[in-house]
């Protein structure tokens, strides 16, 4: 199984899938801390950055594409504001990042109310 994982963190889909020895392509995460972790953990996954700059990534062969975007835009606990906040255009993007891609498998992480 090949998977790209985004909004990755500090990847812990791979944590979970590594008994199964399943095949981490590439991520794409953007913030400093988690990328760091990134690199030492996974040096052979690149990371593709920016989630809504998927459109100049590369033809990735994957099976399974995974991710949590961020809840805050839906979560009861926030403001829920929806696609009002930025951060919930993010889940829009996953969607057409499961469309260029068509993977057999979605796997995707979020909050009731989405």
């Amino acid at each position: 199984m090949r998977y790209l994982s985004v909004c990755s963190g500090i990847e812990a889909a791979s944590a979970a899938w590594k008994p199964l020895g399943w095949t981490l392509v590439a991520v794409s995460e953007i913030e400093a801390f988690p990328s760091a972790v990134l690199a030492v953990h996974h040096p052979g996954a690149p990371n593709l950055g920016d989630l809504t700059r998927f459109e100049s990534w590369p033809v990735l062969n994957i099976n399974l594409l995974v991710g949590g975007t961020p809840c805050q835009a839906f979560s009861v606990a926030g403001k829920r504001e929806s696609l009002k906040d930025e951060r919930g255009n993010l889940t829009l993007a996953f969607c057409r990042l499961v469309d260029r891609y068509d993977p057999e498998i979605v796997v995707w992480e979020n909050v009731p109310g989405v």
